[in-house]
């Protein structure tokens, strides 16, 4: 897009409406949940990283997969133990994801994901893992310790930062955004793409009853230095990342608030997210300022995704993406709206079907999307 034609300053009433949007998200997010953990009030519940994601533990496994994700009537016809428990201390884990996507245009299936896990676990104290992202040729691992006297864990190797809500949607404007299917901006998403290889950190966390914190310092995240170099890289290149979050419960409705803050070099990001439920109802969402990462401006990205668990393993969706690479320029915003379903027949099995609309701010509606997901794990 040429950000020099048509662009014009935002008038008193633009701004105004900002400032509303910002001010009513941050008001309707402060009793909030992720619509996975809304049962168990936390990610690390069920995945060996503390800070949540990829292999899930066998509390997951044997738990939660079968009893409150699949569907009960398919999900009874295979019974699993726990394939990746390969010792008392070993587990193994993998996630595998297709996607076929289409327009009026241009139709595509490819492979997403091939992430094979491995965690070595030291009398539940400490641990090392290891993730091999196999389509992308990169490694994440890891060590940590866990302090119970002080509640916390400290986490060193080679790691993504840990922001916002983490999606495991990653075309989301506020994970990766569009990669190859651009609209014409200089960046259509925040830099937590899987395209963006790990960087060598170190992670502080600490937990209580109801809130979490952590906090990171690494490698140029965002200019992606790698191993090669220090292991911190330049001081003047280095990011950090801290995050918090606090759950709520009222009655009958649960949640939970946070916020994200990361800061590499001229480039800083700071968002807000959370959700809501209550019984099948699900609200969840995030909202991040962006300065220094798609030019010398300040722009903003939201995300924001209503869901029905209509039964046990059906879930209904509709999704709400924007970015807005310049909130002081009219015509270089995206917006895109998704309806979509996503099905768990079995403990290890997943298939999303979804249909999205963009629309690009000046440029009018982009042909419909259909996608199709596969994604099978243990």
């Amino acid at each position: 897009m040429d950000r020099g034609r048509g662009k014009e300053q935002l008038t008193t009433n633009r701004k105004l409406f900002y400032l509303i949007f910002a001010t009513t998200i941050s008001f309707e997010i402060l009793i909030a949940i992720p619509r996975f953990a809304i049962k168990e009030g936390s990610c690390n519940t069920c995945h060996v990283n503390p800070t949540g994601g990829a292999l899930r533990n066998d509390y997951a496994n044997l738990v939660i997969s079968p009893d409150e994700i699949a569907m009960p009537k398919t999900a009874s016809l295979v019974q699993l133990s726990d394939p990746g428990q390969l010792t008392d201390h070993l587990r193994i884990g993998a996630d595998l994801r297709a996607q076929f996507i289409s327009d009026s245009e241009e139709a595509s299936f490819f492979p997403m994901q091939a992430d094979f896990y491995a965690h070595y676990d030291v009398a539940g104290f400490a641990g090392i893992y290891v993730e091999s992202e196999a389509l992308l040729g990169t490694t994440e691992y890891w060590s940590n310790v866990f302090l119970p006297f002080l509640n916390s864990f400290v986490k060193v190797g080679k790691l993504r930062p840990y922001y916002g809500l983490g999606l495991d949607d990653h075309t989301s404007f506020i994970r990766g955004g569009n990669i190859k299917r651009t609209k014409g901006l200089v960046k259509e998403g925040l830099p937590f793409s899987p395209m963006r290889p790990p960087i060598n950190g170190a992670e502080i966390g600490f937990f209580g009853m109801n809130y979490s914190v952590t906090g990171s310092i690494s490698n140029g995240f965002l200019s992606g230095e790698s191993a090669e170099a220090a292991f911190l890289g330049p001081p003047g290149n280095r990011t950090v990342v801290l995050r918090g979050e606090r759950s709520i419960s009222r009655g009958e409705i649960d949640g939970f608030v946070g916020a994200s803050y990361l800061s590499e070099g001229e480039t800083l990001l700071r968002g807000i997210f959370g959700g809501v439920a209550r019984g099948p109802l699900l609200w969840m969402g995030e909202v991040d300022l962006m300065t220094g990462w798609s030019g010398n401006v300040t722009g903003m990205a939201s995300y924001s995704e209503f869901a029905w668990i209509v039964r046990q393993g059906v879930h209904l969706l509709a999704k709400y993406d924007f970015i807005d690479e310049d909130i002081e320029v009219l015509e270089n915003a995206l917006s895109r709206f998704s309806l979509g379903v996503e099905l768990y027949p079995f403990s290890f099995l997943e298939f999303k079907l979804q249909i999205r609309k963009t629309t690009v701010a000046g440029g009018g509606t982009s042909p419909a999307e259909f996608l199709f997901q596969t994604h099978a794990w243990f």
